[in-house]
């Protein structure tokens, strides 16, 4: 009896023992179950697009924000673990083949920006950043991978850079463009041992324009003059706005008789009367011009001796003008 009793005794202790494992496995179950939740949402639901990568270059987790990036959906990528790569632009094939899945010395991901072609035939512009994983034992567990769409920011920030370089009036490129075209013109042309003449355009009595009808016909008047100056250039020719009614050329010459030509465009071109509202307003320019390497060869003397000549030609002009009152 007293034998019994005592397996009797095991058996529930037993029974207890498994009930506590029941317990424990059922709790364990309900956190896993909370922590794939809590997975899932934030998978579903991110606007990166998440990636592992195995070793072996199988894709062990897709989030589905892919098909929103690229079109594609995550099965797509589970098929083809090379889609990532064949939906880069080839343009910036290289800079991807050239970037780490390791921490840098400071122990850093360094990131990079790609383009790529979506399914539809979209580009869009991708932030990258990825690092190889390990085990806790060490072991290579592949690449784990983060994508953001960031096109919106890339045409703000191509919208900031023109807006930088560019007057708002005219959209014609500003001073601090211009001179980097010329800096970059100087460099080329000694190298090349070519020639190119820098035209100053002045718009003769502008405030009296401004006085007599308003700004916005001033400002009218300095948009069709930008507008007749852009269509008078070629491809390799530029024309800016300095500010107030100074505009300044870099004009492609071989010889004197290009420069004559070139004179002669922008004189047919620019009308004698400019239609503004209900007004008709007299235009007259003048022109000055200096050649590389002729007058000079550097910034500072090729635009001071272009200012002077326009100078010179806007004091003719006027003396022109009046004697004809």
């Amino acid at each position: 009896m007293q034998k019994f009793s005592h397996h009797r005794e095991q058996v529930e202790e037993t029974i207890n023992q498994l009930r506590e494992l029941i317990n424990k496995l059922q709790n364990m179950e309900q956190e896993y179950l909370k922590q794939e939740e809590k997975l899932l949402v934030i998978s579903e639901f991110a606007n990166d697009w998440e990636y592992w990568q195995a070793p072996d270059g199988h894709y062990r987790h897709v989030s589905p924000s892919c098909k929103i990036v690229t079109g594609y959906s995550p099965q797509e990528f589970y098929d083809d673990p090379d889609l990532l790569k064949k939906i880069i632009d080839f343009d910036n094939w290289e800079r991807w083949k050239a970037h780490s899945h390791s921490m840098a010395k400071n122990g850093l991901v360094n990131p990079i920006e790609f383009k790529i072609h979506t399914k539809s035939g979209e580009s869009r512009w991708i932030h990258h950043i990825c690092q190889t994983v390990t085990g806790k034992k060490g072991e290579n567990l592949g690449v784990r991978g983060s994508n953001r769409d960031i096109t919106e920011l890339k045409i703000l920030q191509k919208k900031l850079k023109h807006m930088a370089g560019h007057d708002l009036l005219t959209g014609l490129p500003n001073r601090s463009l211009f001179l980097e075209h010329l800096e970059q013109t100087i460099k080329e042309a000694k190298r090349n041992s070519t020639m190119f003449a820098v035209v100053f355009i002045d718009l003769d009595d502008f405030k009296e324009i401004n006085d007599t009808y308003g700004h916005e016909a001033g400002d009218t008047v300095l948009k069709k003059l930008a507008r007749v100056l852009t269509e008078a250039t070629r491809a390799n020719d530029i024309v800016a706005r300095l500010g107030g009614d100074e505009f300044v050329g870099i004009f492609d010459v071989s010889n004197d008789e290009d420069i004559e030509i070139i004179q002669k465009k922008i004189f047919d071109n620019v009308l004698s009367e400019i239609h503004c509202s209900t007004y008709q307003i007299t235009v007259h320019v003048s022109l000055g011009v200096s050649i590389y390497p002729r007058n000079g060869t550097n910034v500072d003397t090729l635009l001071r001796k272009a200012d002077q000549a326009m100078y010179q030609q806007k004091v003719i002009n006027k003396a022109k003008r009046n004697s004809k009152k």
